[in-house]
């Protein structure tokens, strides 16, 4: 069991968060935090990436900067997106979280954040904490392992994506937040042409029966006026 002295300072530093703010600001394509505390408090700042409100927020690998005073402080390479969220670590344990579409920006739960490491030109998809491949890299709704890399190198190469953060040198990672919606629409389309060429398909062949029906009941007719001759 924990001394009561322990107890005692654990409950003063529940009492010091409570009483603290982390208050984000975004000016231009510049975003910076500010901690506001009764005092001084030991703490680094982590953003992260949250793709859904409420949902988990994955810490961007490499993005985290020492908790520095009272006043705003600026992550200078790190370029606002509605899916961004900082986080205030202490103690080993997330104390405070705030998150841009919270209070700036609209979310958008169908950005997929990417990884470029600089150095051999790999890339790979981030999602639940993993970083995936994307020669082996799937998302629901979009087709087969692998089938997005071409198109989400060409998507990066003609601007469509946002540069989340760019590296201080070549050989570094850049985080590129790239939509998916146009995909999964071309996903849903091609579901909805199936079940309408599978519909085409069914009525035609009910449409061939339907007339066989009618020929063969036509014969059999005929055949019973023959015989009534």
């Amino acid at each position: 069991h924990p001394s009561p002295d322990a107890t005692a300072d654990a409950k003063a530093w529940e009492r010091l968060w409570a009483q603290s703010q982390l208050i984000l600001h975004t000016e231009g394509q510049v975003l910076t935090c500010s901690l506001s505390a009764p005092c001084d408090l030991p703490a680094k700042l982590v953003p992260c990436w949250q793709s859904v409100p409420s949902g988990p927020c994955q810490p961007l690998p490499g993005v985290q900067q020492p908790a520095v005073g009272q006043g705003p402080q600026e992550f200078g390479r790190l370029r606002p997106h509605p899916n961004l969220c900082v986080q205030v670590w202490s103690g080993g344990e997330v104390q405070l979280t705030q998150c841009l579409q919270d209070r700036v920006l609209a979310g958008r739960p169908d950005d997929l954040l990417l990884l470029e490491h600089g150095g051999n030109a790999s890339w790979c998809a981030m999602e639940r904490g993993v970083c995936t491949p994307l020669a082996s890299f799937t998302r629901t709704g979009t087709g087969y392992p692998g089938l997005l890399e071409q198109d989400l190198q060409r998507d990066v190469a003609a601007g469509q994506c946002w540069q989340v953060w760019h590296p201080e040198n070549s050989t570094g990672v850049t985080l590129w937040a790239c939509p998916m919606h146009k995909y999964l629409r071309a996903r849903w389309a091609l579901v909805w042409m199936g079940v309408l060429l599978g519909t085409a398909c069914l009525l035609l062949l009910l449409l061939l029966k339907k007339e066989n029906l009618k020929g063969w009941l036509k014969s059999l007719r005929a055949g019973y006026g023959s015989e009534g001759e």
